[in-house]
């Protein structure tokens, strides 16, 4: 096996509020990349009906179809049967019919390369398998969160994700099989697995940017990890109340993450093996977080110039003013600096434990990516404006230019501003994919395990219809405080969002 995958949301192709566009994701392409036919040599799960749990594209898309570039004149009374029918699609196809729990993946397939899953934690590579997922999604259904309601999306789509992904032929036998499972199994084929790209960790902060609010694990791994008393299934649930894990809870669940990874590839039957492992970026940064107020230059140990971080931290369609009226829906400047301050030292632990897997071996079999620091150079707003990010050749002469900023395109469908987030205002655009791929095709060629960085940029940029095709009714997005919040509210039920009370969460 030349490539496999094990990921979070990002690694999954996750866009717009949906699993997932896995085709136009970074592994995918770095498949492509290194020659591997993508559908047979290199294989993922597709997600019909805009996947899971909603995509806001295809809402946005369907109203724009219907009413065009301006949806002012209609009422609520017109326009929310059109978002029902697009959310009815996906909430039937995944609860009762062939994307149902019961439903085997079509085609017969009995793995994936790419075992990404959104809302993974470190620590879910290997607590989460099929038979706690079948298991979640029973006590769902037993709630009756399975019955059809207005405007309701499938119930347990973390889990019903997790299931299609680790067992899709829903085959007993690999019931307990999580994701470090399958890499064992793919390791003691006969071929073995030669690269393997390990990138989680983001899931232990980025539930405090889209709660707005810091619930902080306990500052003990017995309680974070290491609780044999519990089952797994109900020790899952203990966890979700957590958003940020103290830098020694997080400390002991990669290394706990990198233990069983490194006993799995000593005996791959691949002896040239490597892991690439990803660093984890600032999550204040991504558009969904909109910094607004008064600015203040920050330096940050180890960075050639100041960071600009903001008063407030509040969803992309507000401004001050809604912070100030509603006295909660922000982060501090001090809360976004202690969650970046956490998560540099994530890093620097991975960082530090990576170091210690590779003093065991005679040449290093674990390399860096440092997603952090490029994701951080690209940052608009936390450079103001002056991007230090040093993008491939072809993005010199595009036009229009794509930025960090939230999507914005006008009436005409010009894009404004933005191309390289989803309309989640958390995971990246095609584009965005592709400079995670480039990222790592850097990295790869370094050690020789690619011959190239290229990629098929022009592919890339018309493969992603955020930007080849704007949607000419984003305007509402700015335009209209109740349209932006009525979708925004999609949140309030995403299972990206650990255990935040629904008061709190966004919208």
């Amino acid at each position: 096996m030349k490539l496999f995958t094990i990921g979070d949301s990002i690694s999954q192709g996750f866009m717009s509020l949906a699993a997932a566009r896995t085709d136009l994701c970074f592994s995918t392409l770095i498949a492509k990349s290194i020659g591997l036919q993508v559908g047979a040599e290199y294989l993922y799960p597709e997600w019909p009906m805009g996947g899971l749990p909603a995509n806001i594209e295809n809402i946005l898309r369907r109203l724009e179809k219907k009413y065009g570039s301006d949806i002012n004149g209609f009422d609520w009374v017109t326009i929310l049967p059109t978002i029902e029918k697009v959310l009815d699609e996906a909430e039937d196809y995944y609860e009762r019919q062939g994307g149902s729990a019961k439903q085997p993946y079509p085609g017969g397939f009995e793995f994936f390369h790419n075992v990404a899953i959104q809302g993974f934690d470190v620590a879910d590579s290997w607590m989460i398998t099929p038979h706690i997922c079948k298991h979640q999604i029973e006590i769902s259904n037993e709630k009756g969160e399975n019955k059809p309601d207005f405007l309701g999306l499938p119930n347990a789509g973390f889990y019903r994700t997790a299931l299609k992904v680790l067992n899709p032929s829903l085959n007993p036998i690999y019931d307990n099989y999580s994701q470090l499972d399958w890499l064992k199994h793919h390791t003691t084929t006969t071929q073995g697995v030669e690269n393997l790209i390990l990138w989680l960790g983001s899931n232990n902060a980025l539930g405090t940017v889209i709660s707005l609010q810091i619930n902080q694990t306990p500052n003990d791994s017995n309680q974070t990890l290491k609780n044999p008393s519990q089952k797994p299934e109900s020790f899952r649930e203990v966890r979700e109340q957590w958003n940020l894990w103290h830098p020694n809870d997080f400390e002991a669940e990669y290394q706990e993450l990198l233990d069983r990874v490194d006993t799995i590839m000593q005996g791959n039957n691949n002896p040239d093996w490597n892991v690439f492992v990803g660093t984890v970026p600032l999550i204040t940064i991504i558009p969904l977080a909109k910094g607004v107020g008064p600015t203040t230059e920050i330096n940050i140990p180890g960075d050639d110039r100041p960071s600009i971080y903001y008063k407030y931290y509040t969803y992309f369609p507000f401004e001050e003013d809604t912070v100030r009226k509603t006295g909660t829906l922000y982060l501090t400047l001090q809360d976004a600096l202690y969650i970046d301050d956490c998560i540099r030292k994530y890093n620097q632990i991975i960082r530090e434990l990576v170091k210690s897997k590779n003093s065991n071996y005679q040449r290093s079999r674990y390399h860096i990516v440092e997603l952090a620091n490029a994701l951080q150079e690209i940052a608009f707003k936390r450079n103001a404006g002056q991007v230090q990010y040093d993008f491939p050749e072809y993005f010199d002469f595009i036009y229009p230019q794509v930025n960090t900023k939230y999507y914005h395109a006008d009436t005409s469908g010009r894009l404004r501003q933005g191309g390289l987030f989803s309309l989640d205002g958390i995971h990246p655009s095609a584009i965005g994919q592709g400079l995670i791929a480039y990222e790592f095709l850097k990295v790869m060629a370094q050690i020789g395990a690619v011959n190239s960085t290229e990629l098929n940029w022009k592919s890339i940029f018309l493969s992603d219809k955020l930007y080849s095709q704007p949607i000419t009714l984003m305007h509402e997005f700015y335009d209209n405080k109740e349209f932006a919040e009525a979708i925004i509210k999609l949140f309030g039920r995403n299972p990206l969002a650990r255990n935040v009370p629904m008061t709190r969460r966004l919208g």
